[in-house]
């Protein structure tokens, strides 16, 4: 008995850890939901603090609290937030506060002797009727603005939000914004031409009539060029005469360019003694991307602009060379660090199609750790780029901590508003989530468990907790109050807690991101539904 009676204590005391862990960065992130939210401050070291107003910052930075137990609990809310922010760029902070409201609610119930796998059961089902009710409510953004509006409510940086909003404005949906590092401070951005490779030239004296134009940097534009593309290092003259001779034999006489893994030696030097006789113009070019991700941007470039790629493995070797595969394009940029080519003379059917292959694994991989999330990002960069529908923001700062933070800020602006582009818009300020309440009462009402329905009574409660924390936040209303007063104008009424105005939300203009509201509402239950039944977990440890 006494045996028994001490694994239930140990069981109850890890649980308890747990739950003060997550306790503690709960409360932290909740002061920065909403346009009056808080500044945590952190303790840089060397006597200087550091003011946090992000919750994915100071999610990141609460890593050592006092107890195991505590670090732990703290280990799985920092994830779900972290999750969300990395796949949408926003919502962590309303994750933290859903989150802690239904572990609150729903753990009374498991005091009062409800089933805690049950409760969350409830939780689960309660989740899923509220998330299909948001997506319900969602209308799709219109225009600059509106795109602009939502990533500076996220972000706080106004500048940043214009260019980011601009650009995917014009670039549509399916576009990708490339974040770039700038020697000058500021914000600036453009649209790319056509599409572009991280590369560089073989050899800057294989650059035909190139100019330099600042240090090392030289630029040589080939205009309706032959394109060439071999998924091999390219060594031996061998390898590249069948390919010079054919291309000098098409009609025009058109200038190549020659896209390898790598342009090296005796290769290298045929190139250069061809371009300096006048024979063909030559721009031989390396991409940088590496090991696989290079054999895929050789791919991509090939079917972009017709070519048939050469490898010793496809049969098609560089010394077997025939006119047939090489492909063309209208104009192609070399330069130090890039490749640009526009008006490619690929088949417009197949590059779409594998453009929606693309997009469609990029959103089904977005979910995942972070590092498959960087494979989302590139496969949507990829699809982008074969649709010529790529654009760059381009980020400065005065010191490299800056710097690094914005350029932070800026990637995850684009996949806000990237999330936003695909999935529409909501009421903001928590409005979408009050009123999916009735839509959760009404499914709880038809639940027969006891156990299951207390689990879908904690989100029921929760789904209020968003707007009660802005207006707590604010600090110019008692949230209680605010909320009855809102309740009785309807649907759609929320308050404007910067100016303490209740007003529709819609045509107010304060929106939320639908695909962040229901991606921080699905992470809460998942996370709570861990944090409820931990004691069970623990008790059989």
């Amino acid at each position: 008995m006494t045996t028994r009676t001490t694994a239930t204590a140990s069981a109850a005391g890890r649980a308890d850890g747990l739950a003060a862990g997550f306790d503690t960065l709960a409360r932290l992130l909740a002061l920065t939901l909403g346009p009056g939210r808080g500044v945590v401050l952190n303790d840089a070291g060397g006597g200087t603090a550091e003011g946090l107003a992000d919750a994915a910052t100071i999610a990141r930075r609460v890593t050592a609290l006092p107890e195991r137990g505590a670090n732990a609990g703290a280990a799985v809310l920092r994830e779900a937030v972290r999750t969300v922010v990395a796949r949408h760029g926003d919502g962590g902070a309303t994750t933290a506060v859903l989150t802690a409201a239904i572990v609150r609610h729903a753990r009374r119930m498991v005091a009062a002797g409800a089933n805690p796998v049950l409760v969350r059961d409830g939780i689960t089902a309660a989740v899923r009727c509220a998330a299909d009710e948001l997506k319900g409510q969602a209308s799709p953004v219109t225009g600059r603005d509106d795109l602009a509006g939502l990533v500076a409510a996220a972000g706080g940086d106004r500048a940043l939000a214009a260019s980011v909003g601009e650009l995917l404005d014009v670039l549509g949906p399916d576009g990708a914004v490339v974040v770039e590092e700038s020697v000058r401070t500021g914000v600036t951005h453009d649209y790319v031409d056509g599409s572009r490779w991280p590369a560089r030239p073989a050899g800057p004296e294989l650059l035909s009539g190139g100019g330099a134009f600042g240090g090392s940097h030289t630029e040589l534009t080939l205009a309706d060029p032959a394109v060439v593309v071999a998924d091999v290092v390219l060594d031996d003259p061998a390898q590249v005469v069948p390919i010079l001779e054919a291309v000098r034999a098409l009609p025009g006489r058109p200038p190549l360019l020659l896209v390898a893994r790598d342009v090296t030696g005796g290769a290298a030097t045929t190139c250069l003694l061809n371009d300096r006789r006048g024979l063909v113009v030559t721009a031989p070019v390396v991409l940088t991307t590496a090991g696989v991700r290079q054999g895929e941007d050789l791919a991509d470039l090939a079917l972009l602009t017709g070519a048939t790629v050469l490898s010793p493995e496809s049969g098609r070797p560089p010394e077997r060379f025939v006119p047939a595969y090489a492909g063309r394009s209208r104009r192609a940029v070399v330069r130090s660090g890039q490749l640009s080519v526009a008006g490619g003379a690929g088949d417009r059917g197949t590059l779409v199609e594998l453009a929606a292959r693309l997009r469609t694994r990029a959103w089904e991989l977005g979910d995942g750790a972070e590092a498959t999330t960087r494979t989302a990002d590139r496969m949507w960069l990829r699809q982008a780029r074969l649709l010529g529908r790529v654009g760059a923001v381009k980020v400065g700062a005065d010191t490299e901590a800056e710097r690094e933070d914005r350029l932070r800020t800026a990637r995850r602006a684009v996949r806000l508003a990237r999330t936003a582009l695909r999935d529409g818009v909501v009421a903001g300020g928590g409005v979408a989530y009050l009123d999916c309440v009735d839509a959760v009462r009404t499914a709880r009402a038809h639940c027969t468990d006891s156990d299951r329905a207390a689990g879908m009574d904690a989100v029921a409660a929760a789904l209020e907790t968003p707007f009660l924390r802005m207006v707590a936040n604010a600090g110019r209303r008692e949230p209680r109050v605010a909320l009855a007063a809102v309740r009785a104008l309807g649907p759609g009424h929320g308050i404007d807690v910067l100016t303490d105005r209740c007003l529709p939300m819609r045509a107010a203009g304060v929106l939320d991101v639908a695909g962040v509201a229901v991606a921080a509402l699905e992470a809460a239950g998942a996370t709570a539904g861990v944090l409820v039944s931990a004691s069970v977990v623990s008790g059989r440890g």
